[in-house]
């Protein structure tokens, strides 16, 4: 008896080892551990149990406030000990995106926030390819406020109706902060490109349009004048500086003797 059971032990195993298989390709048959099979893992967003202080009881929660993703920062000590530099990548952090506060946060950029890359022909060369991706088509090829949705090649106006200022006119007068805080939030008519453009791709393409501009950098977060780049017009007179380190007072002014009437609302 007991050599006839072992003799039909395989067989056994077999045949319960069979009612696993299911008829079909599809079919899983029986399942030997459900809880495996079918997580009890919450999907992404979908309601949970537990309450939630912040409104729906989502399975994924916010993150806490002020949370900066792993990798943001970088390392580089240089950056992560200068409240200055470091302020462009906690940006979030200090400024609203608030309409009604624009012209307040525009200013205290400019005293907070300082240009942390060091120029390179690698910066300009990647600034160049996002300049002419995100801006030359309302900024122009060589920064001179013609792109080809504003003035048509036959020199007529195109449709859109705010013409930028040349970057050489308005660059000198304003400083880096202005300028990352133009681009990350938009100015005027145009929008902000801190939804599109990472921190180190923002001042990218900052050093290019500078470099249009005839404003040599110097070392991270110093600019100075090219040599022989003309200086602004209005350099030695105007409105006295605000409480920020600039003036308060619009400087946009349409381009001079161009025979235009658009609305020059737009730019950095």
């Amino acid at each position: 008896m007991k050599n006839q059971l072992i003799k039909l032990s395989p067989v056994l195993v077999a045949a319960v080892l069979m009612t696993a298989c299911g008829r079909g390709p599809k079919e899983t048959g029986r399942i030997y551990m459900p809880d495996m099979t079918y997580s009890n893992a919450y999907e992404t967003y979908s309601a949970s149990d537990v309450p939630n202080p912040d409104g729906p009881a989502l399975s994924a929660r916010k993150p806490v406030e002020g949370t900066i993703p792993r990798g943001w920062i970088p390392a580089d000590e240089k950056v992560k000990t200068n409240e200055a530099f470091l302020m462009s990548y906690m940006a979030k952090n200090h400024f609203t995106h608030d309409a009604a506060k624009w012209q307040e946060e525009y200013d205290r950029a400019a005293t907070t926030i300082k240009d942390p890359i060091e120029d390179s022909p690698e910066i300009l060369a990647e600034g160049a390819r996002l300049y002419q991706i995100n801006c030359s088509v309302c900024h122009g090829a060589k920064g001179e406020g013609n792109g080809q949705i504003v003035e048509l090649p036959d020199g007529k106006d195109g449709p859109f109706t705010a013409r930028p200022p040349k970057y050489a006119d308005r660059l000198p007068q304003i400083k880096d902060g202005n300028i990352f805080y133009s681009v990350s939030y938009g100015k005027g008519m145009m929008g902000g490109y801190g939804y599109y453009l990472n921190v180190t791709e923002r001042w990218e393409v900052i050093h290019y349009i500078k470099n249009l501009a005839g404003i040599k950098a110097g070392a991270a977060g110093e600019t100075k004048p090219a040599e022989g780049a003309d200086k602004p017009a209005n350099a030695d007179k105007g409105p006295g500086p605000s409480k920020a380190g600039i003036s308060t007072k619009p400087t946009d002014k349409a381009p001079a003797a161009t025979g235009k009437t658009k609305n020059n609302s737009k730019g950095k």
